[in-house]
């Protein structure tokens, strides 16, 4: 069998289960296990696995990794219509905490009108919620990502767990049936604590963001009360959603 030949189809094996293991594929293969690592190496290189201990993934399981204009301009379309979904969740006469995400970032100007105490670690989120004169704003201190441009550190945690709020409003990277997750520990123990002071949370994620996984574990599904999504999840996860009391709502009628 020729080299190209055999990357083939350990590709579409992969992309059919998902995961596997190199003792799977050296014996499906018929071909030693040094001979399968190397390989796995050759697909890495090109983007369409990732390595882990003893197999692999396929490389969109991690979920991508943008900037702060990559992810603003991401899906406007999608995220608008799960902004107006989130937006009626969120009672007048509120107090709110707002995560740094773009996707909660569509959510502030649909909340105009409303009466709220806002507080929040992004500098944009903070100017676009200035512009509601029924809502009083607080930024968190902290060190700035000057990429994502959020808050962050120590400081930025310590203060969160001064509050007690109605909502957390909880932009997702990464969820599936093992919780949810982000890329970085720094913004993932921010966005823990956020999740900690909301008397309830409401989780945002388009699809692609479903079925994905990151480095760092903000918390488990029990722990979120409401996921606003663009499309119904796979049956498996909204069963999921359903064991652990997590509400879902999907823009899609």
């Amino acid at each position: 069998m020729l080299i190209e030949e055999r990357l083939e189809k350990e590709k579409k094996i992969i992309e059919e289960n998902k995961s596997v293991t190199i003792e799977s594929l050296a014996e499906t293969l018929g071909v030693s296990k040094d001979t399968i690592r190397r390989d796995l190496m050759k697909l890495e290189k090109k983007n369409v696995i990732r390595r882990i201990h003893g197999g692999a993934v396929l490389a969109s399981k991690e979920a991508l990794i943008l900037n702060y204009s990559e992810r603003a301009n991401q899906e406007n379309t999608i995220k608008e219509k799960i902004a107006e979904k989130t937006a009626k969740l969120v009672k007048d006469h509120s107090s709110v905490i707002f995560d740094s995400s773009t996707t909660v970032e569509a959510v502030i100007p649909k909340l105009n009108g409303k009466s709220l105490k806002g507080i929040t670690n992004s500098l944009t989120h903070a100017i676009l919620l200035s512009k509601n004169e029924r809502t009083s704003v607080s930024v968190l201190p902290g060190k700035l990502n000057n990429k994502q441009l959020f808050l962050y550190g120590a400081d930025t945690v310590d203060k969160i767990r001064q509050y007690s709020v109605d909502y957390t409003l909880l932009g997702v990277f990464a969820i599936s049936e093992k919780g949810l997750f982000i890329h970085t520990e720094e913004e993932g123990v921010v966005k823990r604590a956020m999740v900690q002071r909301g008397n309830k949370i409401i989780a945002l994620a388009d699809h692609s963001k479903i079925d994905t996984t990151g480095y760092f574990k903000i918390c488990s599904l029990d722990e979120i009360d409401i996921l606003v999504t663009d499309k119904m999840p796979e049956l498996k996860f909204v069963e999921s959603l359903a064991q652990n009391n997590v509400d879902i709502v999907v823009t899609e009628e």
